[in-house]
């Protein structure tokens, strides 16, 4: 044998024998000298070798793989859509064939279906319900025949709205061949945010924990006890906390779709400032140790309008909910809450409402019945998911309603100018509301034709009138358009130059070149 191969084995031999049987002098307990032998009696019993065995994988039984197909409108170019793109994660198998997956998952959705996780059984499926408020959408399956097959392996899962502060979840997710991979987290802290819908706030769970990301992973379940206790909304790796849309939301969702007719959340409708400020009390006339928050909007048509209540009062109580300077009331369950929750989280449209206000130094009780404002129904549509803008183009000109997501579009960076100028419009639309207008109309862009010689720099002025017929909503503008006078369109703004004036005859020709020319123009409206 070769020195080095001779020197390979003997250090080798060594660490075996350093690993098996430890440098001890039996019944000593002191160390032995480097190199002792110990007799064959004294040594101690190997252990014996066991059979190496596999770890049992862990299915589930109550998960679903769920794929989507989206493709959504652009919002500046309204005749066109964005690029088609794709989701996967996982629904959560609830009782009747329904699969429970976030809004988020389905929204501007145009193909859905069903992933066994195991087997990779595949089949179509449907909106039932979808609230993208609350973040929430409801999936069944497609008319078939494979539909029965395709669960009668599958087990429904309940819901648990018992979990609190301090207690640990597990995030579930599912490996490639349909195993199980569970992730503890513990709730930290429970409290109002924004889900995906601006201004639509719901109760959140806060939790900390390690989640390793997997290919599924755009929408996870979050269990206790092996029963539905919220929804992965988000999630910061870097400090590793997780937002969770909390189990009593879904609670919710799925007793308001229970009857067939979804009605949605209901909302008051107010805004309110804190009164922490001792100068702010003051100035308020509320007493030193007096609770209650300030009521600075009101939204028209809502609730608390109906109600009675007026901006400048001071909200004390809601269904005998004592409300401290900070806006919150104390919760059975959660502790210190916003008293968003009282209304959004617990009580459902049509329900009886009592709230205590201060007005002029005097306590009064205000009642009524919890609505829910359809987002149709605002001056500024909130958010708008599966169907595209409505617009109108006409020799040039692209007329739109103002929107969130119009604004959402450019970007807090992006918002300066005219884009700046609508959205404080949108921010305080009261003037609008005054003058009696159903949405806002304004000039989103010119396109170069021969009508628009002169205009191609305007944009962002609202539409106050088109040949004599006052604006209040798009459609009056394809009304109006209808009705030239002399052979001219007369268009009226609330801005620099205040009126555009068009050839009726120009514009016709104007919009058969735009139908056939470089701008892929499908068509020249969309009002629905």
């Amino acid at each position: 044998m070769k020195p080095f191969l001779f020197l390979s084995a003997l250090l080798a031999l060594t660490s075996l024998q350093a690993q098996q049987f430890p440098p001890n002098v039996p019944g000593s307990g002191k160390p032995g000298p480097i190199g002792t032998i110990i007799p064959p009696s004294e040594r101690p019993a190997a252990p014996m070798a066991r059979p190496a065995t596999l770890q049992p994988v862990i299915q589930t039984s109550s998960l679903l793989k769920v794929n989507v197909t989206y493709q959504s409108h652009n919002l500046r170019i309204p005749w066109q859509k964005e690029g088609a793109g794709g989701r996967r994660g996982l629904g959560v198998v609830l009782e009747g064939n329904r699969i429970l997956v976030t809004g988020q998952m389905v929204s501007d959705a145009t193909y859905i279906e069903l992933e066994l996780p195991e087997s990779g059984q595949k089949i179509p499926a449907t909106v039932v319900a979808v609230d993208y408020e609350a973040n929430l959408a409801l999936l069944a399956p497609a008319a078939g025949d494979r539909s029965a097959a395709f669960f009668s392996g599958l087990r429904p899962m309940e819901v648990d709205t018992s979990a609190r502060i301090g207690d640990t979840l597990v995030v579930w997710q599912t490996g490639r061949v349909g195993e199980l991979i569970v992730t503890p987290m513990r709730i930290s802290k429970v409290m109002n945010q924004g889900y995906v819908v601006e201004n639509a706030s719901f109760i959140v769970y806060e939790a900390q924990g390690i989640i390793r990301s997997e290919a599924n992973s755009f929408t996870l379940p979050v269990a206790k006890g092996g029963k539905l206790a919220a929804l992965l909304l988000r999630y910061d790796s870097k400090n590793q906390l997780a937002t969770l849309l909390p189990a009593p939301i879904i609670e919710h969702f799925l007793k308001d779709v229970a009857d067939g007719k979804y009605d949605g959340f209901p909302s008051l409708g107010i805004e309110f400032q804190i009164t922490l400020d001792e100068q702010f009390r003051d100035y308020l006339g509320m007493q030193p140790n007096q609770p209650g928050v300030y009521i600075s909007s009101v939204t028209k048509g809502a609730s608390a309008d109906k109600a009675g209540v007026k901006k400048g009062d001071i909200m004390l109580s809601i269904n005998g909910a004592s409300i401290d300077s900070r806006g919150d009331y104390q919760d059975p369950q959660y502790g210190p809450l916003s008293i968003s929750h009282i209304v959004r989280g617990k009580a459902f449209v049509g329900d009886e409402v009592e709230m205590k206000v201060l007005r002029d130094g005097k306590e009064l009780t205000l009642k009524g019945k919890l609505t829910r404002k359809d987002p149709e129904d605002y001056l500024v549509l909130p958010y708008q998911f599966d169907k595209g803008p409505k617009y109108i183009l006409n020799g040039g000109l692209l007329f739109q309603e103002l929107t969130r997501p119009y604004l959402n579009s450019f970007g807090n960076e992006q918002q300066g100018g005219p884009i700046l100028r609508l959205a404080r419009i949108a921010g305080s639309p009261e003037e609008y509301e005054k003058k009696g207008r159903k949405k806002v109309v304004f000039l989103s862009a010119v396109l170069p034709t021969a009508s628009t010689q002169g205009y191609e720099r305007l944009s962002g002025q609202i539409v106050d009138e088109i040949n004599g017929t006052p604006i209040s909503q798009i459609e009056d503008i394809a009304e109006a358009f209808k009705k030239p006078k002399d052979g001219i369109h007369t268009v009226k703004l609330d801005q620099y130059p205040f009126v555009i004036y068009l050839d009726a005859e120009k514009v016709e020709k104007d919009n058969l070149q735009l139908m056939n020319g470089m701008f892929r123009i499908g068509t020249l409206s969309r009002l629905e």
